[in-house]
């Protein structure tokens, strides 16, 4: 749906007379724009050409191929969750005395991070009660 002015008159021009009344009969006048010249309809209505290349890409997923749950979702080091966290990760803890377990956090085995966590936490909420 188009409103088409032939005479150059606008749906303003009253209004322009009603913000301006000194003006004598005058209204906004606007010339006649195409919107896009040179451009036949037939052209507008075609569908853009979009290379096949970009259609059938696939975006690239990692696959589970270094433990036997194939149907899980991808972790970490071509393995699921539960097997990442079990035999995937082989560094040490350096920072507890327990330098023979498995790095949990902080240079802390697991026992010796949640030690320390807990008890940061509590420590703040005695804190937060005083």
């Amino acid at each position: 749906m188009s409103i088409n002015f032939e005479d150059n008159s606008t749906m303003f021009s009253g209004m322009f007379s009603l913000v301006f009344p000194s003006r004598e009969g005058s209204s906004l006048r606007l010339p006649k724009i195409e919107p896009f010249e040179g451009i036949s309809e037939a052209e507008l209505i075609q569908k853009p050409k979009i290379p096949l290349k970009s259609i059938s890409k696939k975006r690239s997923r990692k696959r589970i191929t270094a433990c036997p749950h194939v149907n899980k979702r991808y972790y970490a080091r071509s393995m699921c969750n539960n097997c990442y966290h079990k035999i995937g990760r082989q560094k040490k803890a350096w920072n507890c005395q327990h330098t023979d377990r498995q790095l949990y956090a902080k240079g802390l085995c697991q026992k010796c991070y949640l030690q320390d966590y807990h008890s940061l936490k509590s420590c703040k909420a005695d804190e937060e009660k005083i």
